[in-house]
């Protein structure tokens, strides 16, 4: 199952329940004109992957996961005005990285988010054509795989 499908299903479990999409940039763009209700989370294609062997014979995959966290804000708004919206996102962003690490599928967690990994959260302001107002977020998350071949 992609990756993209294991953190739409984390985005589905936050509060807030944000609409998840994924794409570029351009996709992104013209996917935002149509979204009804926000918040939004965007994903945008994983880069780069790592790749790392591992003594027990398992492979341990790094993903670098760019995500956004939106709210709907109006044109005419200053940037001080969206401070709500960039807290909100923040505090989105913070639950997410909080149930990626306890995300399970089947009999293990899925995610390990390593302690001491920095992840780096920027505030986002007038966004896309539909004027959004949030924080991207980017973050390394490793998965395991076993020898089952």
């Amino acid at each position: 199952m992609p990756i993209r499908n294991q953190i739409e299903a984390i985005t589905q479990s936050l509060s807030a329940q944000p609409t998840f999409i994924y794409g570029t940039a351009n996709e992104l763009n013209l996917l935002a004109d149509d979204v009804t209700s926000f918040p939004v989370v965007f994903m945008y294609p994983l880069q780069p992957i790592g790749v790392s062997p591992q003594v027990n014979g398992s492979v341990e995959n790094s993903f670098s996961i760019y995500l956004e966290f939106l709210y709907k804000t109006e044109f005419d708004q200053y940037s001080a005005d969206n401070e709500t919206y960039v807290n909100q996102a923040l505090s989105l962003a913070n639950e997410f990285i909080v149930k990626a690490s306890k995300y399970r599928e089947s009999e293990g967690r899925y995610f390990r988010v390593k302690a001491g990994d920095k992840a780096k959260c920027l505030p986002v302001y007038n966004k896309f054509d539909v004027n959004s107002t949030g924080v991207n977020l980017t973050i390394t998350l490793s998965t395991m795989y076993f020898d089952s071949f």
